[in-house]
């Protein structure tokens, strides 16, 4: 199984251990670490969506003092593939997707499902970003609103109804069910 590549965003001077609380109370622009970086994805695929591996995901984003740690938020985009659910023709399509994550300092403060830990010099950023683009993928993708399947006029809903088996008469064994009638069990 392949690795996400990491993502990691020096913090310079924002976010060291012992200044978190300085951080809060000095919130300005100045505190703020923009990046705009790009990565190559690497095994991210949920039932038959996927991003190709060596596909370029595009991370843009801000990192920023918050109530107990450094708050990200960033824009993320790349493209899917997948193949349609209804007639199995390939799917091609943009993702994109704005996300918000707490990294804290220190992992025993670490109660929220929906925070991270850093070390306190650099963010990595990759982790989120994947779990995030697992969350956008489509489970069953659809090439378009209207697709009808394979073959609309073989398959479609009406041509499906009219091929029923119809239900046999009673006293008629059905010749799907015919064969469990030669079965016997013997009780000792």
């Amino acid at each position: 199984m392949n690795s996400w590549p990491e993502l990691l965003i020096s913090l310079g001077g924002l976010a060291r251990r012992d200044n978190i609380a300085d951080l809060k109370r000095r919130s300005t622009e100045s505190s703020t670490v923009s990046f705009d970086e790009t990565v190559m994805a690497t095994d991210l695929s949920i039932t038959t969506s996927r991003i190709p591996d060596g596909a370029e995901v595009h991370v843009r984003g801000t990192l920023e003092p918050g109530i107990n740690g450094v708050e990200l938020r960033a824009s993320v985009s790349s493209s899917w593939e997948g193949e349609c659910r209804r007639c199995l023709e390939p799917v091609t399509e943009p993702l994109e997707i704005d996300l918000m994550a707490t990294f804290l300092p220190d992992s025993s403060a670490v109660d929220d499902a929906d925070a991270y830990v850093f070390d306190g010099e650099s963010i990595d950023v990759g982790e989120v970003v994947r779990e995030e683009l697992m969350l956008a993928l489509p489970l069953t993708p659809l090439c378009r609103d209207d697709c009808e399947g394979v073959d609309p006029g073989r398959f479609s809903a009406a041509a499906t109804a009219a091929t029923e088996v119809p239900e046999p008469d009673e006293g008629t064994i059905d010749p799907r069910w015919a064969a469990l009638s030669q079965l016997s069990f013997d009780e000792d």
